[in-house]
């Protein structure tokens, strides 16, 4: 009864749990922003100013998920298992189609103008099939051996680690894009958890009043509220079941759909054909890829100097100058995009479709370890700035909403 009474009397006091449940959203969609944003640090470094933490720590946290993704999730062996190279030059037409034109404009055009001109359309459509069907067998030799050399073509790893540093705000899209009903949650959470706490807070004040009481309140909100949604989007990882509700951490119950989140982002910006042949050709390991090409290549030109017809068209003399034109312009062109490597790392594999199924099928703790680094990267400090958010809060309630009844509550 005196409780009701001291409420009666002071009507203002039933802002607390309104303002605390204020200051819980607040808090917590500060902290949300405070993960990944700024992109680029602000302020006087190194300790006077921000950087989002994801940012901050692209490279860490994707060297910290990475182990997961090469040794379960992207094992070139196990992706290459069931390679075909003969499938897969099914979706070498347009480079199929391009070397074609090249080899035919590098002898016939070059060295053999009058005679291709006056061949006539039909012989030259005969002869331009017979050009595109040995290309197209070179073609299935070289993607067969890049298929049986991919580990020593490509790294996964550092892949990932040189895109995600070319452009750090990458884990951030990753985490913000998967992650959008998490960080909704951890956002309104603040306001659910803020009011409920300030019911309490109110109780206590209201009994016994006191200068420190809403500062000391504001903090835990802001601690309690921000600790509280950051542990509930990954715990309790199994379900379970609260008076009838089943409760399970969100991440790990919309795991198939974060999954496919997770698979998309991956293979369109991260492991995408352009940072692959980024990567890949500026490493140590481009050399074999162009030893495999020019070996084939070579042995395709080489049959065509062997033909009787060679001796007519081209000259001893003008055969490794030819040899070398056309091998640079294959080389020049191998990583264009519509070029024979560009499409190897864009369609040799099914990396979207792989990658998915496979994530959806990691146990529990080892899914949460591509998801949780973000989390863990100095997560105190989200929480902790929660806390002087609510604490600040606190203070400025007391101030402006009750220094002028805070006598009357005392006597």
């Amino acid at each position: 009864m005196e409780l009701l009474t001291r409420i009666q009397e002071n009507l203002i006091v039933l802002w607390i749990p309104v303002i605390a449940g204020l200051v819980g959203w607040f808090t917590n969609v500060v902290a949300v922003k405070m993960m990944f944003k700024p992109i680029e640090f602000v302020g006087i470094p190194p300790y006077l100013g921000w950087q989002g933490i994801v940012p901050a720590n692209a490279v860490k946290i994707a060297r910290a998920s990475n182990h997961i993704i090469t040794t379960q999730l992207l094992s070139l062996d196990d992706l290459f298992e069931g390679f075909s190279a003969e499938t897969f030059a099914d979706k070498l037409g347009d480079v199929v189609d391009d070397i074609t034109e090249q080899v035919i404009d590098e002898v016939a055009n070059k060295y053999a103008r009058a005679m291709w001109d006056n061949a006539g359309e039909v012989m030259q459509g005969k002869v331009r099939d017979q050009v595109r069907n040995e290309v197209l067998e070179i073609a299935v030799k070289i993607a067969r051996d890049l298929g049986h050399d991919v580990t020593e073509i490509l790294d996964i790893e550092k892949t990932v680690l040189e895109a995600v540093d070319r452009e750090k705000s990458l884990m951030g899209e990753l985490f913000l894009g998967v992650g959008g009903n998490e960080f909704k949650f951890i956002e309104r959470s603040g306001l659910y958890f803020g009011f409920l706490f300030g019911i309490i807070q109110m109780i206590v004040w209201v009994m016994y009043p006191a200068a420190w009481i809403l500062p000391a309140a504001g903090l835990l909100v802001g601690y309690i509220t921000n600790f509280l949604a950051i542990k509930l989007i990954f715990r309790p990882i199994d379900p379970v079941n609260i008076a009838g509700f089943q409760l399970q951490g969100l991440f790990h119950k919309r795991k198939l759909e974060v999954s496919a989140g997770i698979a998309e982002m991956i293979s369109t910006r991260i492991l995408n054909a352009e940072n692959i042949v980024e990567t890949s050709m500026n490493s140590p390991n481009a050399e074999h890829m162009h030893q495999i090409v020019e070996h084939h290549i070579g042995d395709l030109i080489g049959k065509y100097e062997a033909h009787p017809m060679a001796a007519m068209v081209l000259p001893p003399a003008e055969r490794p100058a030819l040899r070398t034109e056309l091998l640079g312009r294959i080389r020049s062109e191998w990583a264009e995009p519509g070029g024979f490597f560009y499409t190897f790392a864009e369609k040799a594999v099914d990396l979207k479709g792989e990658l998915h199924r496979r994530l959806a099928a990691l146990g529990n703790e080892d899914y949460e370890g591509i998801l949780r680094p973000p989390f863990q990267e100095d997560e105190w400090k989200l929480i902790a700035a929660g806390a002087a958010l609510g604490f600040i809060a606190g203070v400025l309630q007391l101030v402006f909403l009750f220094g002028d009844t805070m006598a009357a509550l005392v006597q």
